[in-house]
């Protein structure tokens, strides 16, 4: 049989590409195409800490990628800067908590919280800390820049506001929240026209005043009876703001006075982005939805069986992450497949956040595993 397989390849070898591409398709056999896109793992990085049996940890972070590294942290407390190339481990500092989101660089610092409720600032480049500052309740959303300032939301439904240079507390809104159990995620806060505007465990939406923390309007969004947070990041998009829930529908609210000016019926996680002038979002059901500038859902695609987390455009196509550990890779005219990964584990799922850079994509699976595609 093997000898039939050599002459066979041996006959092939002298015809053009043409050629042998129809004689094995006349055997049934099709040829790769040399178009397709695939998913090559340059390297890849086992951070699980250690554990006891039947107590699996769970991986929520994101890895950023700047300047020619990764970071990204382990939950033993140890935050990472890996070299882009090649993986090899370029610093490591010692933080005593786990992360749930991916930092933020500001003037040369990575600044990140832990669920400890500690916020560091370190030197992108040594690790170096800068400051560190001690919020009291886990930070579990990924702090929001403006202006010189970080709005950080806690696990105790408190915002913060603090200088990102020095770390100083400038001013803190905390809300009361009437229920026991809420999911594990915050709201990321954005500002928008001097309105620093985030959703809350409550089912509301609220503005503040960005430089004092005046609390200007709340919009209540969603109204079951359980886990009614609000945790997604909100976006404004033709002069309104959009944010979801996993208990609700996404709503289009007026940032002036938070007035619900529209309820579009699909429970989205967190994947809301722009896209060729229109808003793309990711459903709990595996869809993806292309909304225009008049809210409404123009097209509807049926990506996976999994609820999407995350996607992000690389190569000049989509990469969509979902909870069922899929990778997918999407041709963003059509959306149909090119190429499809599995991240391997039975317990595998990508709840943070992809992060492409050029030909990089960097994904963190929940097994607490970091994958370096291209």
């Amino acid at each position: 049989m093997i000898k039939n397989i050599l002459i066979l390849l041996a006959a092939f070898s002298f015809v053009s590409c043409s050629t042998f591409n129809q004689k094995l398709k006349n055997m049934g056999v099709t040829a790769p195409d040399k178009k397709e896109k695939d998913f090559h793992v340059a390297w890849a990085k086992n951070l699980d800490p250690e554990y006891f049996t039947g107590n699996l940890p769970v991986g929520l972070q994101s890895p950023l990628i700047h300047d020619g590294l990764v970071y990204i942290g382990k939950n033993s407390g140890m935050m990472n800067a890996f070299d882009l190339e090649n993986g090899r481990l370029v610093w490591q500092e010692k933080d005593n908590g786990a992360y749930h989101d991916r930092p933020v660089i500001y003037e040369g610092k990575l600044i990140y919280g832990t669920v400890e409720g500690r916020l560091y600032a370190r030197d992108l480049k040594t690790g170096e800390l800068k400051y560190s500052v001690d919020l009291g309740s886990a930070i579990e959303a990924q702090g929001s820049l403006y202006r010189g300032r970080i709005f950080l939301h806690t696990r105790n439904h408190k915002l913060y506001s603090l200088d990102a240079a020095t770390g100083k507390i400038l001013w803190a809104y905390k809300r009361s929240i009437p229920f026991i159990t809420t999911l594990q995620r915050a709201s990321k806060p954005i500002v928008y026209r001097n309105r620093s505007i985030i959703g809350f465990a409550d089912g509301n939406v609220c503005a503040f005043n960005y430089e004092n923390g005046v609390l200007l309007w709340e919009s209540k969004i969603v109204n079951a009876k359980r886990f009614v947070d609000v945790d997604a990041k909100p976006i404004a998009f033709n002069k309104r703001i959009v944010i979801g829930s996993l208990a609700g529908p996404l709503t289009v609210l007026n940032p002036t006075n938070g007035l619900i000016l529209r309820k579009i019926p699909y429970s989205v996680g967190r994947g809301l982005k722009f896209y060729k002038g229109k808003l793309l979002a990711g459903t709990t059901n595996g869809e993806l939805l292309l909304i225009n500038k008049s809210f409404k859902v123009e097209k509807k695609f049926k990506v996976s069986d999994f609820g999407i987390t995350s996607f992000v455009k690389w190569k000049g196509s989509l990469a969509v992450a979902t909870v069922g550990g899929e990778v997918i890779l999407l041709n963003r005219d059509t959306f149909e497949k090119e190429s499809y990964k599995h991240l391997g584990h039975a317990n595998s799922a990508v709840f943070g956040e992809l992060q492409a850079l050029e030909d990089n994509l960097a994904v963190f699976s929940s097994r607490n595993r970091l994958y370096l595609l291209n």
